[in-house]
C-alpha cells in the first residue's frame, strides 16, 4: 500500500510539472551518423536509452511497427511536414537528444511467435509516464524465445537492457544488441 501511494504521488508531481519539461522541438536532434539496418518483416527490435541513472526510455519495432509507450516521438517528428513516417534510425537518432546511449536488441522471430507480439503491439492502449520499459517489457513476456521473462509490473529501461542482454551474450544468443553504428554492444 506504501509504496503503491509513493508511486502515485511521484506521477502526480511529474503530470504537474510537465509543463516545465524540455521543449523538445527546441533542441534540434543531434547531427549523429545511425547507420543500423531496418527491422525485417519477422524482426523485433527492442530500443533501450540508457542516458540516465535507470535509463530515459524504452521503445519497440515489431517489423516496421513502432511502439512508443509514453513518449514524445510521433508527436515531436509529426511536426515535421516532410516526416515519412517512423524508422529506426530516425527513431534511434531522435533519443540522442539527451546522449549517445542508445541499444538495440534484435531478435528474428519464427512467424507464430512474431504475430503474437505484433498482435499484443496492436491492442496495446495509452501508457503512464514512467511506464515505458514495463510496456515494452510486457509485450514480450511469456512469448518464446522470452518464456522465462515473466510480466512485471514496473522496470526500468535499464534493468530492461541488462534482462535482453542475457539473450543476446555469449555461445547461446539468439540476438544480437547494437550501437548507433551497427557495431555490437
Amino acid at each position: 500500500m506504501k509504496r503503491g501511494l509513493v508511486l502515485l504521488c511521484l506521477l502526480g508531481t511529474g503530470m504537474l510539472h510537465a509543463q516545465e519539461a524540455p521543449n523538445w522541438n527546441a533542441h534540434p536532434t543531434p547531427d549523429v551518423a545511425v547507420s543500423v539496418a531496418e527491422p525485417a518483416p519477422n524482426e523485433v527490435v527492442v530500443v533501450v536509452n540508457d542516458n540516465a541513472f535507470g535509463g530515459n526510455h524504452a521503445g519497440l519495432f515489431a517489423g516496421n511497427k513502432l511502439i512508443d509507450p509514453a513518449g514524445s516521438y510521433f508527436g515531436v517528428r509529426g511536426q515535421d511536414k516532410s516526416w515519412d513516417g517512423p524508422t529506426l534510425a530516425d527513431y534511434a537518432r531522435y533519443q540522442t537528444i539527451d546522449g549517445l546511449k542508445i541499444r538495440m536488441y534484435r531478435f528474428r522471430l519464427a512467424p507464430d511467435t512474431f504475430a503474437v507480439i505484433a498482435q499484443r503491439v496492436q491492442q496495446t492502449g495509452p501508457t503512464p509516464p514512467l511506464f515505458c520499459a514495463v510496456a515494452v517489457h510486457n509485450l514480450i513476456a511469456g512469448v518464446p524465445p522470452f518464456d522465462s521473462i515473466e510480466r512485471s509490473g514496473w522496470t526500468t529501461p535499464s534493468a530492461l537492457g541488462r534482462l535482453l542482454d542475457r539473450y543476446t551474450q555469449g555461445a547461446g544468443a539468439i540476438g544480437e544488441c547494437q550501437q548507433l553504428d551497427a557495431s555490437p554492444c
